[in-house]
């Protein structure tokens, strides 16, 4: 007769904590799975099937229509979707230590949908996650600039006080690098 999951008088979901806690920019989210271990804070999505194709997926998604079940097209630099890593900091939970940002990456129309991804992490001192790379709608590959009229596959730009690419060998003595 323990209390496993509780539907509260907001509709959300709870699995193993009776009460929403807070989480990172404010956010209420309408499941929450908390446990103490591996085994009762793991959420699996699994698949069984004899097929090339077939395999689990987990969909994130965003329309700007204003009603459940809208197909309003998106914009240029709209954020789809965001998966951020959250610590609790010894005050809230309210710190991100990293992010991945999916973004429309270009003018989006019917079944042409460009996009990015964003790899963002938290320096020390700071509390919410800044960009450091990005992969872009052409394939190619930004660390330390987030836009470019290069047609480069891989790009790098280093801030003044940083060369700009440190290639090691078997040691970290073993190095060359680049600075244009």
């Amino acid at each position: 007769n323990t209390e496993r999951m509780r539907i509260d008088s907001s509709g959300r979901l709870l699995i193993g904590t009776t009460a929403h806690n807070g989480l990172y920019d404010g956010i209420t989210p309408q499941v929450v799975l908390e446990g103490t271990s591996y085994n009762t804070s793991t959420l699996t999505i699994f698949c069984n099937a004899n097929s090339v194709g077939v395999a689990p997926q987990l969909q994130l998604g965003k329309s700007r229509g204003t009603s459940n079940g809208s197909n309003t097209i998106v914009a240029d630099g709209d954020r789809l979707a965001s998966i951020f890593i959250v610590g609790a900091d010894g005050t809230d939970r309210n710190s991100a230590f990293a992010a991945f940002d999916f973004r429309v990456d270009g003018t989006p129309g019917a079944n042409d949908t460009p996009g990015r991804i964003e790899f963002k992490t938290t320096a020390d001192g700071a509390s919410s996650p800044t960009e450091r790379m990005r992969i872009d709608s052409s394939g190619r590959l930004l660390i330390g600039k987030t836009s470019t009229s290069q047609t480069h596959p891989l790009q790098v730009q280093a801030d003044s006080n940083a060369q700009a690419i440190a290639i090691y060998g078997r040691s970290s003595d073993d190095i060359g690098e680049l600075d244009f």
